[in-house]
């Protein structure tokens, strides 16, 4: 039997980048993935100030990723016959990194296998889950088993996981549901803002990659992803995503399907299982609202998990302390993400748009995007290579 301080089931962002940041700790770290890297994954594929300056602080190195990506300095809102410009002001700052999301996952994982003390299982099948004297065992198809003190859950919206050990969801919110491309092809102009398309009943949210390649991602009710899957039925959304970002292209291969998104919440920890991104809570992707919150919760983890496996902390101060800090950390997230979504359902938003955006949504943006929580965590400005290597 293998034994480990921490087992990670899920090696995407969140999972990855906390099995990164405690295999820099010489944590034993059982890092569990089902998939195999490189893949692809629906997100609305961007990073934020915060994600970027978090990532620093983590000491996790994806140069090559954030070099392959676009700067974004704004956020625009367009109603169809009117549009409206956000946090992008007079003074051009970087507010974030549009990057595709499977480079990204790469170069962490890449990072994370590395550390003599984190061990990948990848291509792996749970189908033991249980809890015991010294923690918990995790049993797979194969027939190996480990045993880990601590387990981390970071294993998407619907956590098999987490449903398998009875950790309780809340409906918060009714459901959004969506679909996401990567299109090919080419801009009239560089396009350094995310635009935000709000139609009854859809959210179209658009960010570019790369010099060539521009990010869709739909958001809306489960009736209309299915009818979304029929190439006849989006074809004109497409069409007016791309004429309203100045892009010329097409998909370059079948949607990947989003959500839930804003519909259920899990407690961040039950005894010593901690609950990290979307298998915690699961928020809009716009703008790298997803990525972000997955980073910081990563690193919130990582404090606590260091804390009491180091530090000597007492184990349940650190998963409160874990759970509080999410907390307030997520705040502003979800509060962007149900405006946004009751915007998209409200036929009233072009006359609720106007105010808002002379007021409230940029405070909500920038808490969201752009201003560290309010919790010991050492904050730094962005690192001078991330502006020299997205050309800021």
């Amino acid at each position: 039997m293998n034994l480990f301080d921490i087992a990670i089931v899920g090696a995407s962002i969140s999972g990855a980048s906390l099995g990164a940041c405690l295999g820099m700790e010489s944590v034993e770290v059982a890092l569990i993935e089902k998939d195999r890297f490189p893949r692809r994954k629906a997100c609305g594929e961007g990073l934020s100030n915060i994600a970027l300056e978090a990532m620093n602080r983590m000491g996790l190195k994806t140069d090559r990723a954030i070099a392959s990506g676009v700067p974004y300095f704004g956020y625009r809102v367009d109603l169809g016959n009117s549009s409206f410009p956000f946090a992008n002001g007079g003074r051009r700052s970087l507010r974030g990194i549009g990057i595709e999301r499977y480079q990204l996952d790469t170069e962490i994982v890449e990072q994370a296998c590395q550390s003599p003390s984190v061990t990948p299982y990848f291509e792996a099948s749970i189908n033991l889950l249980e809890r015991t004297a010294a923690g918990y065992r995790v049993g797979f198809s194969d027939g190996e088993a480990l045993e880990a003190r601590f387990l981390v859950l970071a294993d998407g919206a619907n956590s098999p996981c987490a449903n398998r050990l009875g950790i309780p969801k809340v409906r918060k919110d009714p459901p959004l549901w969506g679909i996401s491309f990567i299109l090919e092809g080419n801009y009239a102009e560089p396009l350094e803002e995310v635009v935000v398309l709000l139609k009854d009943g859809f959210e179209i949210n658009c960010t570019p990659v790369s010099a060539s390649r521009l990010n869709v991602t739909f958001l809306t009710d489960r009736k209309n992803v299915k009818a979304l899957q029929k190439e006849e039925n989006r074809s004109h959304f497409l069409s007016e995503a791309c004429e309203k970002c100045g892009f010329h292209g097409s998909p370059l291969e079948a949607p990947l399907q989003v959500g839930p998104v804003s519909s259920t919440r899990r407690p961040y920890y039950r005894d010593s299982v901690m609950l990290l991104g979307d298998a915690a809570e699961t928020l809009d992707p716009v703008a790298g609202m997803g990525m972000t919150h997955g980073i910081l919760m990563a690193e919130i983890a990582s404090k606590a998990l260091v804390d009491t496996l180091i530090k000597g902390c007492d184990e349940t101060v650190a998963l409160q302390r874990y759970a509080e800090h999410a907390e307030i950390m997520s705040r502003p997230f979800r509060g962007f993400t149900r405006l946004t979504a009751s915007l998209m359902r409200s036929p009233a938003r072009r006359f609720l748009l106007p105010p808002l955006a002379s007021s409230f949504l940029p405070g909500v943006i920038r808490s969201a995007l752009d201003e560290l929580p309010d919790f010991p965590i050492s904050s730094s400005s962005l690192p001078n290579r991330f502006l020299s290597q997205v050309g800021a």
